[in-house]
């Protein structure tokens, strides 16, 4: 663990904390370090989560299926975020989702119920602990009240439209490239991908967005306020890198 802790100081989780503090709050937590292959499953449904776990390196994808199979993605995670928190909270037995290794990556899982309960070697640093977790579970409160507003919209250019209005947001530019593949979209956006696929040809033809493959740019959709499905196309000005940043959540 000691080659992490450099990584871990800078993490929401430790927000706070000396390097000596994290070292001691890994071995209180009882800490495991997991690597795994590209596509390899961490946990599916039903199994019982290992602990909470912190993305150390790669990526890691989290879907939910339903009783007809049909995938939906909750999340797709980047090094330094968690996840499993909020099921451990709830005291949930079984895990509701499948987690997947989206490339070659390394985990640390930690054992939540030390994390939430009074420490019996009385840490003075496990107080704080709580309370970065605390703002972790808000801000992911905060994420999918996000996505039940993207998932509320009626139509599949709505959802469309307020994804890449989230996005525009979130990167802080007009010009951005979206991580998801076209059938991971679709199951993001729950629609059907040649659906998908043919709403962001009308998009395109109309003159509304413009992009190549996962590159998106010159998202003129966003400046006017609805999509009348005329079939004359509008121009605008560039608005690359013109919005301020914004900082993830997570």
């Amino acid at each position: 663990m000691e080659e992490h802790l450099d990584f871990l100081a800078q993490i929401n989780l430790f927000m706070d904390m000396k390097k000596d503090d994290i070292r001691s709050m890994l071995q209180c937590l009882d800490a495991t370090r997991n690597a795994y292959k590209k596509g390899e499953i961490l946990f599916m449904a039903g199994d019982e989560v290992p602990g909470v776990g912190v993305v150390l390196k790669g990526n890691i994808q989290i879907v939910q299926d339903d009783v007809l199979g049909n995938q939906t993605i909750i999340g797709q995670l980047a090094p330094g975020e968690l996840f499993a928190e909020a099921i451990i909270c709830a005291g949930v037995m079984q895990s509701p989702v499948t987690v997947t290794a989206m490339t070659d990556c390394e985990v640390l899982f930690l054992q939540l119920k030390r994390l939430v309960t009074t420490c019996s070697s009385a840490c003075g640093f496990h107080s704080r602990l709580i309370e970065n977790m605390l703002r972790i579970l808000a801000a992911k409160n905060i994420y999918m009240n996000k996505k039940n507003r993207l998932l509320s919209q009626r139509s599949i250019h709505e959802k469309l439209r307020r994804f890449f209005m989230d996005y525009i947001e979130e990167k802080g530019s007009y010009h951005f490239t979206v991580e998801l593949s076209r059938n991971q979209l679709a199951d993001y956006l729950c629609v059907d991908r040649s659906a998908l696929s043919r709403e962001l040809s009308k998009m395109r033809e109309m003159g509304m967005i413009q992009f190549n493959k996962n590159d998106f740019n010159d998202l003129n959709a966003f400046i006017a306020p609805k999509y009348d499905g005329l079939s004359h196309k509008t121009t605008s000005p560039s608005f690359k890198n013109t919005l301020p940043a914004k900082s993830n959540p997570c």
